[in-house]
């Protein structure tokens, strides 16, 4: 199968194709702020270099968030976009699972995304076999609240994510002996992980998520928060 991955929910964008297991593109691109619109024309450049037409893939896989709301609503309206004019199944893939499948190891597995007001959006993943497998599932945290739920489980985690750079030196100090964190890329999104993630959920559910799958952000946006205190119906 060929399989397209797209995710734009965190500061770096990225884009990759599949032909069957192997990676035959992958790009990463800085698209915040305003840089989405760079999407098509990766995809299109992404296409040419490999020489695969469009009608020649055969699924597309999006990262759904949680991150930036409009990144996600310009990943996933770009990917049901293809899927839709191409006649395609589509599958939505939490991005803190695809940032979390960079990093294989026995340890538990923290991603990270930035939230708002000094909080970040993270999940508690661990690999049993090859099998990624949520033990906490995305929400959003305080990184004080984070570094105390996780000192109380005494295990050591592993910190994915573009935000260490501001967060590192607070769960250091919090977890001395527990917290590890991911270098270079480790801390990117990658599209290949977007696409390999999407096609196991394919392959086990063969479900067509292209008019059920939705942007996860885990709080409301702040025009639904404007709504709300207008006294508007939900």
């Amino acid at each position: 199968m060929r399989v397209l991955g797209i995710d734009t929910a965190t500061r770096t964008g990225a884009l990759a194709l599949l032909d069957g297991e192997r990676v035959v593109w992958s790009e990463q691109a800085v698209i915040r702020p305003g840089g989405s619109e760079q999407l098509p024309a990766v995809l299109a450049e992404a296409l040419r270099a490999t020489a695969v037409s469009p009608e020649e893939l055969t699924l597309i896989a999006v990262g759904v968030g949680p991150g930036s709301y409009t990144g996600v609503r310009v990943g996933l309206a770009i990917a049901k976009g293809l899927a839709f004019g191409l006649n395609l199944p589509l599958v939505g893939v939490p991005t803190l699972e695809a940032l979390a499948a960079n990093r294989q190891t026995g340890q538990l597995v923290c991603p990270l995304v930035k939230s708002r007001k000094g909080e970040v959006y993270a999940a508690l993943y661990r690999w049993q076999g090859a099998q990624l497998v949520a033990i906490d599932p995305p929400g959003i945290w305080g990184l004080e609240e984070l570094a105390a739920r996780l000192k109380a489980r005494g295990e050591k985690v592993v910190f994915l994510g573009e935000e260490l750079d501001e967060a590192r030196g607070l769960l250091a100090d919090r977890l001395p002996e527990q917290a590890c964190f991911g270098e270079g890329k480790e801390n990117l999104v990658d599209g290949a992980a977007i696409a390999r993630l999407g096609l196991a959920e394919w392959e086990k559910n063969k479900e067509n998520q292209l008019y059920t799958a939705l942007p996860l952000y885990l709080r409301r946006t702040e025009a639904e928060v404007r709504w709300a205190e207008r006294g508007c119906p939900g």
